[in-house]
């Protein structure tokens, strides 16, 4: 967990993720576009000074089971049309693989042609508000942080 408000907080991030930490920044107000190029850096989830102990507690646990948390939607405030779903199963397949296959694998895997896999990447960083040149990683920290996971389902015994 790294203060927020610390002056140089992107450079203790970096130095932490650079040790293979999973980051959670807290406190301060971050405006959201700070936040964001937290993410990008690789920082897994903030929390503002302002949220409850439950919120904060949440957070530690989403992060530690790596995961993700942010007190806002990251495509909020941009272009917020949704995806449609042959974007999400692209998007789902290519970013969210732990296995990080070329695209064109992974086209091979959806049954569909390589350029209709990239041109629906394409969209879904456009309606995300995430630039053509970022990368594979910093997509997919965004896109796992827009991402809402199902709860876990409890076993009836």
């Amino acid at each position: 967990m790294v203060d927020g408000t610390l002056p140089e907080l992107e450079s203790n991030v970096v130095d932490l993720l650079h040790d293979s930490y999973r980051v959670l920044v807290y406190g301060g107000v971050l405006h959201s576009s700070r936040v964001l190029r937290l993410v990008d850096l690789g920082v897994r989830g903030y929390v503002p000074e302002t949220a409850t102990l439950p919120v904060l507690l949440a957070a530690v646990k989403s992060v530690g089971a790596d995961g993700t948390h942010l007190p806002f939607d990251p495509a909020s405030g941009r272009n917020s049309l949704p995806l449609t779903t042959a974007e999400e199963v692209a998007a789902n397949a290519y970013f969210l693989s732990d296995e990080q296959l070329p695209r064109s694998e992974v086209a091979r895997k959806l049954g569909i042609a390589d350029s209709t896999l990239r041109n629906q990447l394409a969209s879904v960083r456009r309606k995300l508000g995430i630039p053509p040149q970022a990368s594979r990683t910093a997509v997919s920290r965004r896109y796992r942080a827009t991402v809402r996971q199902p709860l876990p389902r409890r076993q009836s015994v």
